[in-house]
């Protein structure tokens, strides 16, 4: 039986081949993604809020997080608050505004007065360390000048650490490897089996439909040789 030993031998490398065709040309399989590892900064939201910052001591948090304030006062909130009918005329707004100082002599972090809904302010902490805040006209202690004992709408931040390392990403160079990879199996599949005497499959490239193309003609040749079959 030379033709089934032959076919034999054309079957695996026939499977093979096609794989790495697809690989090579045509990209993954239907259906099979590959996974990109996407990293995001990490957040925090605050809310102003009944003349309170909600929350106002959040756990501590990672060098590298950015914290958000949020206004969210409203009119149908029942408890009074900057958008209250009496009190709105009379009420600024809020800020987010930090008691520690920087290089300049200046708040280390300070919002403009927030009044609209959904205006924010953000700030990234870069150092360890722990920030006290206030909002200028409803909060502060008698160390920043500013205090308001009836509203004390202040808050702290703690950061902890250092930033977390990002995650590893799928990189030119490993995409590189991976293709180099397939077209080495590629190599070795029609070399010792698609071109081995008379009758062999020439390795002519082609696109991706080529390598899936030879995947059910070599499924086919094996369960012939199963059932006995001839050529």
């Amino acid at each position: 039986m030379p033709l089934q030993r032959s076919t034999r031998r054309l079957v695996l490398p026939a499977l093979v081949a096609g794989f790495a065709l697809a690989l090579v040309w045509g990209g993954p399989l239907p259906g099979v993604r590959l996974a990109h590892a996407q990293t995001s900064a990490p957040t925090l939201h605050v809310s102003m809020k009944d003349f309170a910052f909600m929350p106002a001591n959040p756990p501590p948090i990672k060098v590298g997080t950015t914290v958000t304030w949020t206004y969210d006062e409203s009119a149908t909130d029942p408890m009074p608050n900057c958008e209250t009918l009496v009190l709105s005329t009379q009420c600024p707004g809020h800020t987010a505004t930090a008691s520690t100082k920087g290089p300049d002599g200046k708040p280390l972090f300070n919002s403009p007065t927030l009044k609209k809904a959904g205006a924010s302010y953000s700030f990234t902490f870069t150092k360890p360390g722990t920030y006290a805040y206030y909002c200028v006209y409803h909060g502060g202690t008698s160390a920043t000048g500013k205090n308001n004992p009836i509203t004390n709408m202040n808050g702290t931040i703690v950061v902890e650490g250092e930033a977390a390392a990002p995650a590893p990403t799928t990189s030119p160079q490993t995409a590189a490897t991976a293709t180099t990879a397939a077209t080495h199996v590629l190599a070795r599949s029609t070399t010792k089996g698609l071109s081995d005497g008379p009758g062999g499959l020439a390795n002519t490239g082609g696109p991706a439909v080529f390598g899936w193309a030879l995947a059910p003609v070599a499924a086919g040749l094996t369960i012939r040789l199963r059932r006995g079959q001839k050529f």
